[in-house]
């Protein structure tokens, strides 16, 4: 098992046992030796993730809704270049696009070469930083309350600015989809953000890869139905979410 993925799998694990597991219990669910699981432990505490304790850990309260961007960064990165390059076929030069703060996001804007006149509007500092070297890309950051975990930009502020503007198409990421309720993320902040830039786009793309696929969160931002298309890595996954938009529009 790759470290990144043990890594997400000891969070799921401090959120299921009442956010505390002690080494042993890691070691044991994880079948690796309790000196992996210290590493893990101490890697995961640099980036604020969770706090070790005497024989265990504790999840740290600033996680429960979003991990750091550098930490989201690196999981499934194979998929979501799937998912960026099926994406980038779908921006044309001269448009104006959305991109939420989403790794997959990031991705994508890591594709976005060769373009003339495109305009970029984001929430997110590090696409920001990326695209700003991009000759062809005019980019507009709607600023407000800078999270430091994800590097982007959240609150009213930010929302009020989206909703005064208009893009061609916004592409967003989530943290869960399914058939029956669409797609859906754990913080309200990107719940308000993402409905503002499905609301002020002409073309709407979910980008997920589909380790989402089943997981609902607290907040459901659109169903399937309200997205030109729904992008993952998978083909048969995405022929069946074309079947499924088709019937159900």
């Amino acid at each position: 098992m790759a470290a990144h993925d043990r890594k997400d799998l000891i969070l799921d694990l401090l959120r299921n046992y009442s956010r505390f597991v002690t080494v042993d219990q890691l070691s044991e669910k994880l079948f690796v030796s309790t000196a992996t699981i210290r590493r893990d432990l101490a890697e995961l505490e640099k980036t604020k993730l969770v706090q070790r304790t005497r024989g265990g850990a504790i999840l740290l309260e600033s996680i429960s809704t979003e991990a750091p961007m550098v930490l989201r960064e690196n999981r499934n990165e194979m998929q979501k270049q799937i998912i960026a390059t099926i994406a980038k076929d779908y921006i044309k030069n001269g448009m104006t696009i959305f991109m939420d703060s989403s790794s997959t996001a990031f991705t994508l804007a890591r594709n976005l070469e060769h373009f003339v006149n495109l305009q970029v509007i984001t929430n997110n500092l590090k696409i920001c930083w990326l695209l700003s070297e991009r000759k062809g890309v005019n980019l507009i950051c709607a600023g407000g309350r800078l999270k430091e975990q994800s590097m982007s930009f959240f609150g009213m502020s930010t929302v009020n600015f989206i909703h005064g503007v208009n893009a061609d198409a916004a592409f967003i990421s989530a943290m869960g989809f399914s058939f029956e309720n669409g797609s859906s993320d754990a913080s309200e902040d990107d719940y308000y953000l993402k409905r503002g830039y499905l609301s002020n786009s002409k073309k709407k793309y979910l980008l997920v890869d589909t380790s989402k696929l089943g997981k609902e969160f607290l907040y459901r931002t659109a169903p399937l139905t309200a997205f030109t298309r729904v992008i993952t890595e998978s083909n048969d996954v995405n022929e069946r979410l074309l079947r499924f938009v088709k019937s159900a529009s």
